[in-house]
């Protein structure tokens, strides 16, 4: 069985230094092991209140300049980017220039 979804019909769910949409992964669309999919809009200049997953994660930029600080490095963030963040590390993102950095994440089971 296929099941698909449009991110047009998903409603994203919205945090002070972003928005972010789980396409895969939920319960409309259900996978095994913990696995998702989804896509994030980083829209803030200043980096948020880190994130911490017992999961890990990698992170695609599509479009726009960004930062993300991972494990207290920073990472330029630029299309094309991809970016591994592991079980329980510190992670955070923003934007340097007017353009919301916009990324397509999945996370998958340790």
């Amino acid at each position: 069985m296929v099941i698909t979804t449009n991110e047009s019909a998903v409603a994203p769910r919205r945090f002070p230094d972003r928005w972010s949409k789980d396409l895969v992964g939920t319960d409309d669309l259900p996978t095994t092991s913990g696995f998702n999919l989804g896509r994030a809009c980083y829209t803030a200049t200043e980096f948020g209140a880190p994130q911490v997953h017992a999961d890990q994660e990698a992170v695609f930029v599509i479009s726009g300049i960004g930062e993300m600080l991972v494990a207290g490095e920073v990472i330029v963030l630029e299309p094309g980017v991809a970016v591994y963040v592991g079980p329980g590390v510190e992670h955070c993102a923003r934007r340097t220039t007017e353009e919301a950095v916009q990324a397509v994440y999945c996370h998958g089971a340790v």
